[in-house]
């Protein structure tokens, strides 16, 4: 019901009461279509971040089989067979096979590596704390070192921003030089606000997030606050929502 009830201000939390219908039905209209021209959007850039995901995987697979194989032939050493040779041959190709792909890990790192980190850079602080050993290990990653270690430190880094921006998130922040309690709809907008009357907004933007203090907002933010901790009934909770195309 909570989310329910989040959905509806970002439907609903810009029309002005006093509209007549006809005008508002046409806002809705424009809005929808805003909102499935976005939605389209996030679906592509998803898609691109599951291809990439999908790649890295594989390519940590094939990292592993050639670990596996190098053990192998040591646990074989030593034996006397009729088809050492053979073996032998067959080993050496399929491991420079896998050496090969080792170093396309390598570069798929490289080339996504400074990507990763700008998209770090943007996280919201809840999410840079979660995240902060995979980009430190990334940060840290060079060329010529281990691609795992690299490949890991990113998917780790898309994984816990593709979870974040799945849900509600609420956390304690100091905003206009006061502590404040800040909710996050995912990575795509932020309120926060305290029981003195302090509230704003908070938008995505290159190098962090931008914050705008709003004190008119205050008390459906502390609404909004309410009804999550369950102090007053769900209702509808009217908050600025501007979508962009």
């Amino acid at each position: 019901m909570q989310i329910l009830t989040l959905a509806a201000l970002a439907l609903f939390g810009a029309f002005p009461v006093e509209a007549s219908p006809d005008v508002q039905i046409v806002e809705l209209r424009e809005t929808i279509a805003q909102i499935v021209d976005v939605k389209s959007q996030v679906s592509a850039e998803r898609s691109g971040w599951e291809t990439r995901k999908a790649e890295m995987n594989e390519l940590l697979g094939l990292h592993r089989r050639e670990l596996e194989l190098l053990n192998e032939e040591l646990e074989k050493s030593g034996t006397s067979t009729g088809d050492y040779d053979a073996r032998k041959t067959e080993a050496e190709q399929e491991i420079a096979k896998l050496k090969a792909a080792r170093r396309t890990a390598g570069e798929a790192v490289a080339r996504n590596r400074e990507r990763a980190l700008a998209l770090a850079a943007m996280f919201p602080k809840p999410l840079a704390k979660e995240a902060e050993v995979e980009r430190l290990a990334l940060e840290g990653w060079k060329p010529g070192d281990e691609p795992r270690d690299g490949l890991q430190a990113i998917l780790g880094l898309v994984t816990k921003a593709e979870q974040f921006n799945r849900r509600v998130n609420r956390a304690s922040e100091v905003r206009d030089g006061r502590e404040v309690e800040v909710l996050y709809l995912g990575l795509a907008r932020a309120y926060y606000a305290d029981r003195s009357g302090n509230a704003g907004i908070g938008v995505p933007a290159e190098g962090g997030w931008k914050w705008e203090g709003r004190p008119e907002l205050a008390g459906e933010i502390v609404k909004a606050f309410d009804e999550l901790d369950r102090k007053r009934p769900p209702e509808l909770v009217e908050l600025p929502v501007k979508i962009q195309d």
